[in-house]
């Protein structure tokens, strides 16, 4: 507990003010904190509490400042009996997460999270404790970083029957697959490049596996077709095995490669496909032309055709974007309740194989 480090701009006298407190100060963390107390502060929020387990040391690295109070706590009780009344949960991993999200609910706080893990596996439980609650659980910042594809298919499209969702959805592997393509370096070399620019932790084995991607296409699939989809029944295809020379093949035939994640939903048989994948792009094509850290996606709709997406997909600042967004629209309005999604499960689930135009590497 102490005198926090940062800096805020100050807000207008008598404004009202949503009190904040953040679980997890890594690299999400600690950029959400940056925002919400710098130059560009947000006039209805109000950081009040950080909470991590290792709290007094990283409190000890950043600078004293005498216009901001910020209680520092290693103990979750204390930012649960906090007056912080929402919770922006950013520790990471399914592991403990999912019960903090559960207990700030309970606790009657509204949460936002930048977890795909807790959302993709336990989302509609939990969005029907908050709707039970009174409470909101917002996730933008779970799928695609700044990217608004959760609110665009949620809110946006809900006049829309959407048919078929494909996308870039982890921007580390675009970034190494990126790389790749314009210099010609090995995928070694690409990864060590990611990580040097903060775009790819040290094992980024679920990125480059697909297993990222998998989980964010399941919460895709549940607002998109309103499915209940396990992330582990999405079939994937590792990007681990990417030669330079499957570029150079790529480039011959007019095109690049890409990790996409796809899913079509045929509702007259319930049946999804769905996978994510290393596949061929045509040069022309919104994926090739997506680079670095950058996620797209294109959805298609049964009135409307085809809507474009793009924005950041990974870093901390792209991710606070996202996160700092759902936190106005719930300062906005505290007291709505938003009611949780009706979902049922595919009668049957296609992979990869069963997709006749991807072209896999």
């Amino acid at each position: 507990m102490g005198l926090n480090s940062f800096q805020t701009s100050g807000n207008s006298p008598g404004t009202p003010r949503c009190l904040v407190g953040i679980l997890g100060f890594g690299t999400v963390g600690s950029a959400i904190a940056r925002r919400l107390t710098g130059p560009d502060s947000i006039p209805s929020l109000e950081l009040t509490h950080i909470c991590d387990r290792r709290a007094r040391d990283k409190r000890a690295r950043q600078p004293e400042s005498s216009t901001n109070r910020i209680v520092w706590t290693d103990t979750f009780d204390d930012l649960l009996a906090s007056d912080a009344e929402i919770i922006v949960e950013a520790i990471g991993g399914a592991g403990p997460a999912v019960d903090y999200v559960r207990a700030a609910l309970l606790a009657g706080k509204s949460v936002v999270t930048a977890n795909k893990d807790v959302i993709a596996h336990h989302g509609q439980a939990l969005l029907l404790l908050a709707e039970r609650q009174g409470r909101q659980l917002r996730y933008e910042a779970a799928v695609g970083g700044a990217m608004p594809i959760v609110r665009a298919l949620g809110d946006g499209l809900g006049g829309e029957r959407v048919t078929r969702i494909e996308a870039i959805l982890n921007g580390t592997s675009n970034a190494v697959l990126s790389r790749m393509d314009a210099t010609g370096c090995s995928i070694d070399e690409a990864i060590a490049d990611a990580c040097a620019r903060g775009f790819a932790e040290s094992d980024p084995s679920a990125d480059l596996g697909g297993v990222d991607a998998a989980a964010k296409l399941a919460i895709l699939c549940a607002l998109g077709f309103r499915l209940r989809v396990s992330p582990s029944r999405i079939e994937t295809r590792t990007t681990a095995r990417i030669q330079p020379e499957d570029f150079r093949d790529a480039s011959v035939r007019g095109g690049t490669i890409r990790q996409i994640a796809h899913a079509d939903y045929d509702r007259e048989r319930s049946t999804l496909t769905a996978w994510v994948a290393p596949v061929f792009v045509p040069r022309a094509s919104l994926f090739a032309r997506t680079i670095g850290p950058q996620n797209a996606a294109i959805v298609t709709g049964a009135y409307a055709g085809e809507m474009t997406i793009t924005g950041t997909g990974a870093g901390g600042e792209a991710t606070a974007v996202a996160a700092i967004g759902d936190l106005v629209a719930i300062a906005r309005d505290h007291a709505a309740i938003v009611p949780a999604p009706i979902l049922t499960e595919p009668k049957e689930m296609r992979g990869l194989v069963d997709h006749k135009l991807a072209e896999a590497v």
